[in-house]
């Protein structure tokens, strides 16, 4: 092999790397994006209402299973954090 076809493998191998990880870290940012999302549908949708520093009220009927219910508090308690980590 020559030095050319030596070097422009090893540049493609450096690409291949740095790919695979940029693809990598970006799927665990996806992921945490997804979790924002679905608590953020929960809050947005009316099925769970956070006052900030005060209540969460979350709808409770026939349709809500208590995995649903779950959910729904999980997302009172994201606000929550969120409305703390923005306190001084």
């Amino acid at each position: 092999m020559t030095d050319r076809t030596t070097t422009e493998i090893a540049l493609m191998i450096v690409w291949l790397c740095c790919t695979l990880f940029f693809c990598v870290a970006a799927g665990g940012r996806f992921d945490d994006i997804e979790a924002k999302v679905d608590v953020r549908n929960h809050l947005s949708s009316g099925k769970a209402n956070y006052l900030p520093g005060a209540a969460c009220v979350i709808a409770t009927s026939v349709e809500q299973t208590p995995a649903d219910i779950i959910n729904y508090a999980r997302a009172c308690a994201k606000a929550h954090e969120d409305w703390l980590a923005e306190q001084p």
